[in-house]
């Protein structure tokens, strides 16, 4: 006995084979009314039979279709971002904005993409850049304790250390990841122009907002970091002249947690 698929909902569905189930069985087992009470009671265990095998074959397709819809759930909640970021300066660009993801046990990890924007200066035009983070917060601490209903809430906690490493590149067509033909010695830079490695390392002052005055976030952290290039350590190596706030740029930014 084969029933054709119904669009709906899953009850809509269940009830609908029910239905159908109560029909069919109606027509082959009781048509006979004449018939005598062996075969009314065969008819009767037959339809009891087919009843509870469909519904424990539809309740097991509903499990399923359930739990994928949970999965497929979860997995587009985690491409949502966790939070919105703020930066001025840092070697990347005069402003940047861009969004990240937290995960880990304890949210230690991060990982976020901002473009940044660099002003023309002695450049005939300004330009736009790339970057992508990885950090690593290893420790939270408490500052300040409020109390609310008989429990203890942090309000203000501190990040004694994040750092981590990111890659910077210049979206813009003048600029290189490999020496262009125009230069005799294609090995005499041996770095790109396009794209920096950086190192960083810094701290966190995060303010958590109370739920009733929550508009555009649950978490705001002020941030200082200090980083350095791939380019600026190799200088350093082979000229220890230059001096170590030369290699060093500072960036000042804000982390909003959505």
């Amino acid at each position: 006995m084969m029933f054709l698929p119904f669009a709906g909902s899953a009850q809509e569905r269940q009830d609908s084979l029910v239905s159908r189930i109560d029909s069919v069985t109606a027509q082959h087992s009781f048509s006979d009314m004449g018939g005598d009470g062996d075969s009314s009671a065969i008819g009767t265990v037959l339809y009891d039979t087919i009843y509870r095998d469909t519904i424990a074959k539809l309740n097991r397709k509903i499990a399923q279709y359930e739990k994928r819809i949970e999965r497929r759930h979860k997995v587009w909640m985690s491409l949502m971002p966790s939070f919105y970021r703020f930066q001025y300066a840092g070697s990347i660009g005069l402003l940047n904005l861009g969004v990240g993801w937290e995960y880990g046990k304890h949210r230690q990890w991060e990982t976020d993409v901002m473009f940044g924007f660099v002003p023309k200066y002695e450049k005939k035009q300004a330009f736009a850049t790339f970057t992508l983070r990885q950090t690593y917060v290893p420790w939270t601490k408490g500052l300040y304790r409020s109390h609310e209903r008989g429990g203890s809430k942090f309000c203000y906690t501190w990040q004694p250390l994040s750092c981590g490493l990111f890659m910077n590149s210049v979206l813009r067509g003048d600029y290189w990841t490999k020496e262009p033909e125009r230069y005799p010695d294609r090995d005499y830079y041996r770095f790109s122009s396009k794209i920096r490695f950086h190192l960083f390392l810094g701290q966190r002052y995060t303010v958590h907002i109370p739920r009733n005055k929550r508009y555009l976030s649950k978490q705001v952290s002020f941030v200082w970091e200090l980083s350095t290039c791939d380019l600026y350590v190799v200088s350093k190596f082979v000229n220890h002249s230059i001096p170590l706030k030369d290699i060093l740029s500072l960036s000042l930014g804000l982390k909003m947690k959505i």
